[in-house]
């Protein structure tokens, strides 16, 4: 990732600068009529008050957080580039979990949720600003379009966890080898094996 900042330097501080100077095109003069949105500092104020929480002691702190999140903005940029040269994503998985086994090491749960907001938060922002950018062209309102993602993302989240707890409930030997329908759980297995592997290979 580093090769690809230094690699694209060039580019993007072209980027940024032109920001600044360049005058929009006739699509950002379109799009400029409708109001933004911002939820950046709602969400991160809800994130910040469930890590100070006791209802769930996973031994994640604030500042721990605050670096997950700073990764995924310093990483967005190169990372976008990238995807947008060669349709393909990099993932901050390995670094992340590299990252906060050194930070908080033998706190699996915390290297979970410092993986997800890690990586997650970056590949969440790669594929809005996909969204974006075809709504962007389509002159799509960007409030609507993203209170759909919003409202699509808590549908989404919500049938997924009511499907997992029914699983877990009435499927018998779920997540085990030996499990006659095959419902083995491979992702969920190396999701946590590898937190706890690298938490505690840390200590």
């Amino acid at each position: 990732m580093s090769l690809a900042i230094i690699h694209f330097y060039k580019p993007i501080r072209l980027q940024f600068g032109r920001s600044m100077r360049e005058q929009p095109d006739i699509h950002a003069r379109l799009m400029s009529q409708y109001p933004q949105g911002i939820v950046f500092f709602h969400s991160v104020t809800v994130l910040l008050l469930m890590a100070r929480s006791n209802l769930w002691p996973s031994g994640m702190t604030i500042w721990a957080l605050v670096v997950a999140l700073l990764i995924s903005v310093v990483y967005v940029v190169p990372i976008g580039m990238i995807q947008a040269v060669t349709n393909r994503q990099v993932g901050l998985n390995v670094i992340t979990e590299l990252i906060v086994g050194f930070m908080i090491p033998g706190k699996p749960n915390a290297m979970m949720i410092f993986k997800t907001y890690g990586y997650i938060t970056m590949a969440q922002a790669m594929q809005f600003t996909a969204d974006f950018k075809l709504g962007h062209y389509m002159k799509v309102p960007p409030r609507p379009m993203f209170w759909c993602q919003i409202v699509a993302t808590v549908i989404a989240g919500t049938v997924q966890l009511g499907v997992q707890s029914w699983m877990f409930s009435n499927i018998e030997d779920i997540c085990t080898s030996t499990q006659k329908n095959n419902f083995t759980c491979a992702s969920t297995q190396v999701f946590s094996t590898a937190s706890v592997i690298v938490s505690f290979a840390s200590t």
